[in-house]
This record gives C-alpha cells, structure tokens and sequence, in this order.
C-alpha cells in the first residue's frame, strides 16, 4: 500500500479538528464526519483503522471530566450484541475490494445524511417497553456498520439510550463509552487482519494533534451552540460527502 504523500496528510490533520469538536459537543458523530472527509484522498482500508484508533484516544477527554456518571448497567447490556456485530463487520472488511468499499460507502453517508436532515430537529425515541430488544438489533447493527464503514455507529446507540431518558452529561459520558469499547474491539479485528502498517500509523500521529484541538473546541461550545442548527449542518455535510464520495 503506498504511503500517503504530504499534500495529503496536511489535508487529513487539517479536516479532522471539526469531526472532534463535534464528538466533544455531542459525545459522537466524530467518525461520520472524519472518514466520508478522509476517503476523498485516502483508501478506507487506511482511514477506518487509523480514525478508530484516534477516536478511541479521544474518549480520555470526556471520561477525565464525567467518568463517575457512566452507566455501565447498560453497557453491559449492548455490548455482546454490539461484538457480534464488530465479527460480521471485520469478515465485510476484509473480502470487499476498496472501489466497492468506496461506492457502497458513497450510498451509505447520502442515506446517513438525509436521516440526520429528518431528525434535526428531533431525536428518535421509543417506549421504554421496547429498550432491551432494541439495544439487541441496535447493538449488532451499530457494530457492523461501524466496523465496515468507520461511521455511524453513534446515532444508532443515541435511539437506545434515548429510551432510557438518561440525564444529558450521563448521556454524552455514556454512548462515548460504549462507543470506546466497539473502537477497541474494532481495533483488535483490524489488527489481526493486518491493516495496522507504516501508512496508517504515520496518520493517525498526524491526526492526533488537530484531535486534541478538535476535542477542546467542542467541550468549550457543548451547550452553547443552537442543536437544530448543528444537526442541520452536520446532516447537509454527509449528503455533499455521500455525493462527492458516488461522484470520485
């Protein structure tokens, strides 16, 4: 795999300060915005691996601050379901060829986007009833489509906590956390896979800085910045990526 030059890893430090001053904000949505940004230049085969590593390094910011308000109760719960899932996503991975990859990933953020336009204003919730089989389905289908894209698995993880009405710093402190376990699980797939290598490590020391700097950003505007506007743009953002991603 050939490595990426310089043009490319200043554009890759550069983009990744707004996906996470996102996650700092909201505790996700880091991922769906960094990789459909990253793929413009780099394989996914590079970018999924690397963008996991750094997102799981991004955690220690929130849990520094919030990590007594945990409700690990309902980690426990998702998380079998949430591996199953990370298998079936790593098998997916690994057999795609990255022209498929590209497209089927292209196809993915535009139906992404349009969803997070649909929900800007309102977030998805169902009866308290319906919270255990749903953080089933959820939990599978969020490590999957992690795994296989890099993105999207937050949202996915918001509709089941959002029926448990959790409080919003145990909120934010939670989904971060169940979404550093699917990282770390993810991470140890794509190692025994084989796509850790020199190319991906000399991005992800690239995008560890302008991490921080993202991650510093989004803690100091959580509850500052207008939700609908936020979801608005971010949702705007995936479908311009999703058409650019088609169009490459």
């Amino acid at each position: 795999m050939e490595a990426p030059g310089i043009i490319e890893l200043v554009f890759a430090a550069l983009v990744l300060v707004a996906p996470y001053a996102v996650r700092g904000t909201a505790g996700f949505g880091g991922q769906s915005i960094a990789v459909p940004m990253l793929a413009f230049v780099l394989p996914l085969q590079v970018v999924v691996p690397a963008i996991t590593v750094v997102t799981a390094l991004a955690s220690l910011v929130a849990w520094r601050r919030d990590w007594r308000k945990i409700v690990w109760g309902e980690i426990a719960r998702v998380l079998p379901f949430t591996l199953a899932g990370v298998l079936i996503g790593l098998y997916l991975f690994n057999e795609l060829d990255p022209r498929t990859l590209t497209k089927a990933f292209g196809v993915f953020v535009i139906v992404y986007g349009c969803f997070a336009l649909i929900t800007a204003s309102r977030s998805i919730a169902f009866p308290a009833r319906f919270a255990r089989p749903l953080g089933a389905v959820l939990g599978v289908t969020s490590g999957l489509i992690g795994t296989v894209f890099g993105a999207a698995a937050g949202p996915l993880y918001v509709i089941y906590l959002n029926t448990l009405r959790l409080e919003k710093d145990s909120f934010r402190v939670t989904i971060t956390t169940i979404l550093t376990f699917q990282a770390l699980m993810r991470v140890a797939g794509y190692a025994q896979l084989g796509f850790y290598n020199g190319t991906v490590a000399l991005l992800i020391v690239a995008a560890l800085p302008m991490m921080l700097i993202g991650a510093r950003i989004g803690n100091a505007v959580a509850g500052r910045i207008d939700q609908y506007a936020f979801n608005l743009s971010v949702g705007a953002l995936l479908l311009v990526s999703g058409i650019a991603l088609l169009l490459k």
